[in-house]
């Protein structure tokens, strides 16, 4: 039988060294950040309850999800998503907090990928949810806290999309389609296939929403999008959806973020989940985008409290990519003693790290393997502890 000890799982790897100091780098930048915006941390468990994802507007599909049992024979998920849990947090513990309620967080999250090999299964996110408000404002402060945490992590190489599932909820509602029809239809405008979607479309005739629908992937760009959009389709709460849109559009040029936000009213994704506003952000060079959200009215009310709800969550690591390599992590000293000066050699390394300096400890017993310890990792200076402290160079022993 094939043994798999020496191998990560599907989707899984180890971080080493750099990758670790730049995953915490950003994550401490992000969560500073939030920190300062009066988001405050919560922490829920990485293993929840199966039932937990199974609602409505939860949507999340079971065979995306990592399961187990408990020792009661209850079936458990790693959780695939972080917000979730949070809204059944909120549910619970936080209704008699005076609202908006501001939350943040830090995790991992685990799914299954059977549909891109190579596509990660274990995902670190940090993200914050502001519950309790559906307004305007809470919509704008979403998207500029998001531009905000891109924007201190890659400086000006990343651009925001944004849309508003209200028209395509408009247009999808004005189709005869039976559920499974009009899904075939939503995958095809996420993807962004013309062909299959005009095949789909075919049924419908001079259907106005099938027409606007059939349109809908290229509707993609700057102001000039919401011109379009509103001559294509105007009923059904469509020309609402445009509106909301555009005011926050709007705002953000006022913020000089134009030209880092485009309009993209063919993200249609979770258009279960998601009520309103829609948005995702990207950097110049990654190949996938390293932040999404938007707006969850109904996520919440299927814990028992009808809170209006709005977040986003950063990929990490993703981001991470892109930012500065972090500064050498080399020992500024290594400490050597003989076995009569261990003590005064441990009181030493006190003293060097409460000057701000890295030091280590040598375990070698000969002060020549101590030298070429440090020649190898690079350690400039040793310092040998015996009735007094030398500096040493270990290029010169």
């Amino acid at each position: 039988m094939k043994r798999y000890d020496k191998v990560t799982p599907d989707g899984t790897r180890d971080l080493l060294f750099d990758e670790c100091v730049s995953r915490a780098q950003v994550a401490g930048r992000l969560t500073s950040m939030f920190r300062s915006r009066g988001y405050r941390e919560v922490i829920t468990p990485s293993m929840e309850f199966y039932d937990l994802f199974c609602s409505a507007a939860a949507h999340f599909p079971q065979e995306t999800m990592y399961k187990m049992t408990d020792s009661r024979g209850r079936l458990m998920v790693m959780r695939p998503d972080c917000t979730i849990p949070i809204a059944r947090l909120t549910a619970a513990r936080l209704t008699g907090m005076p609202m908006p309620v501001r939350l943040y967080y830090s995790g991992n999250v685990y799914r299954v990928s059977y549909d891109m090999r190579g596509k990660p299964s274990e995902l670190f996110q940090t993200g914050v949810e502001l519950i309790g408000s559906s307004s305007l404002r809470s919509d704008l402060e979403m998207v500029e806290l998001a531009a905000a945490g891109l924007s201190d992590i890659g400086g000006e190489r990343f651009r925001i999309e944004l849309c508003h599932i209200g028209y395509f909820k408009a247009l999808i509602g004005n189709l005869e389609a039976s559920p499974e029809e009009k899904e075939a239809i939503r995958q095809c405008i996420e993807q962004k296939n013309y062909a299959a979607l005009g095949d789909l479309l075919e049924p419908f005739g001079k259907n106005p929403a099938a027409a606007a629908l059939k349109y809908l992937p290229r509707l993609f760009g700057g102001e000039e999008v919401f011109e379009k959009a509103y001559s294509l389709f105007s009923d059904g709460g469509a020309t609402e959806s445009l509106d909301s849109l555009k005011t926050v559009y709007e705002h953000l040029q006022s913020l000089d973020l134009g030209d880092r936000v485009l309009i993209d009213l063919g993200l249609v994704n979770q258009a279960e989940y998601y009520t309103g506003l829609i948005f995702r952000g990207y950097f110049d060079g990654v190949g996938e985008p390293v932040l999404s959200g938007g707006r969850y009215d109904n996520l919440i009310s299927d814990f028992g409290a009808p809170l209006p709800a709005t977040g986003f969550a950063f990929n990490v690591d993703a981001a991470a990519s892109v930012s500065a390599p972090p500064e050498s992590d080399l020992p500024d000293v290594l400490v050597f003693s003989d076995s009569r000066h261990l003590a005064q050699a441990i009181s030493h390394i006190r003293s060097l790290t409460r000057d701000g300096l890295t030091v280590e400890n040598s375990v070698f017993d000969q002060l020549d393997a101590a030298a070429d310890y440090a020649r190898k990792r690079g350690i400039r200076r040793l310092h040998l502890v015996d009735d007094r402290i030398q500096e040493l160079d270990p290029e010169t022993l």
